[in-house]
């Protein structure tokens, strides 16, 4: 195949899949994906990996999503398709290069992002309990799932902060980096103790605001899917609850109550020990320092991605508020019934 147009998805989805569909081309940071409409109405994503990806890690995106769709199949996570053959993941050559392709449901929805802002409290309250639960179920169901990928050394592993650490010499802003480093580096710190003391599993490891589908066929709103698991890794299993709550909490003026929500609505799924309770604040904190970092590093590397840097500025914002709030606040209504 000499080139990745929509007439190229098209040819592959009918030779592999036996599938007559229009193409139209997605978005995406460093993938080609193509949205799928058949005659019937049916509707996939066909994703075409850019040639840096590794076999293994696409292969561990799918059998997290497989293992999901067997056991927890309320959560909606896309389902992935074998190919006629019954290959789910396969290469082609394209373009002269080598890609890797696979083929997955369409999750239909508003992201959370987009659906937030227009909603009233009572329904936004709503959405947050029901991301708790979404992402409490997330975590169930990859609880004893094992893939040797998962223990690649990942960026956004809140393991790897320390690997991250070089970067706030690159924060031109003093107060803000003071602040990176005043929750970073003791962070970092603790890790070795966390290890021995907080469990660890596989993990989605990105329930952000881009990757959290909220259905728009449902009268009281709720997360209907969770996607892209291209950060999928073994780390702490708290980071799945503070990963979400980092990202909700940025479009409210009342963040600590948001959080409580989540966390009630995940504990209701996953109960958590207590000190990972504990450890909440902590990790949230580690997110968004994490973040920032990141992002300095993206802008030395690749000042032209704007990708990276969505969302920074309620980054910074929830940074400095959360500084001021003690650590046992936004867990303090579960701890007198501790998971342990």
């Amino acid at each position: 195949m000499d080139a990745l147009t929509q007439a190229t998805a098209e040819a592959i989805v009918l030779r592999h899949w036996g599938l007559r569909a229009a193409a139209h081309a997605l978005p995406s940071h460093s993938d080609h994906n193509f949205l799928l409409r058949c005659g019937d109405g049916s509707r996939y994503v066909l994703k075409i990996a850019n040639a840096s990806w590794a076999r293994e890690e696409l292969d561990l995106e799918n059998q997290a999503m497989l293992a999901l769709a067997e056991r927890e199949p309320a959560l909606g996570c896309p389902r992935v398709h074998p190919a006629c053959d019954g290959a789910h993941l396969f290469a082609l050559q394209i373009a002269g290069e080598t890609r890797l392709v696979r083929l997955l449901d369409f999750v239909p929805g508003l992201t959370y992002a987009e659906a937030i802002g227009g909603l009233a409290a009572a329904p936004r309250a709503a959405l947050h309990g029901s991301l708790g639960r979404a992402v409490g179920r997330l975590t169930r169901g990859l609880a004893d799932f094992h893939h040797p990928a998962a223990a690649r050394e990942h960026d956004w592993n809140l393991m790897r902060l320390p690997q991250a650490l070089d970067e706030l010499e690159q924060l031109a802003d003093a107060d803000l980096r003071a602040r990176v480093r005043l929750h970073a580096e003791p962070f970092c710190a603790k890790l070795p103790a966390w290890r021995q003391s907080l469990p660890i599993q596989v993990l989605h490891n990105d329930a952000n605001d881009g990757n959290v589908i909220v259905a728009i066929d449902a009268e009281v709103p709720r997360v209907g899917a969770i996607i892209d698991f291209g950060d999928t890794c073994t780390s702490f299993r708290v980071s799945d609850l503070a990963i979400a709550c980092t990202y909700a909490m940025q479009y409210e003026d009342d963040a600590v109550s948001c959080a409580q929500r989540i966390s009630a609505g995940y504990l209701a799924e996953q109960p958590l020990l207590r000190r990972e309770l504990e450890s909440l604040h902590a990790f949230i904190l580690a997110r968004l320092c994490q973040s920032i970092l990141l992002a300095a590093r993206a802008a030395r590397e690749q000042p032209d991605n704007d990708f990276a840097f969505i969302s920074q500025d309620g980054m910074r914002r929830l940074l400095r508020m959360l500084s001021r709030v003690e650590a046992r606040t936004l867990v303090e209504p579960f701890l007198e019934s501790s998971h342990d």
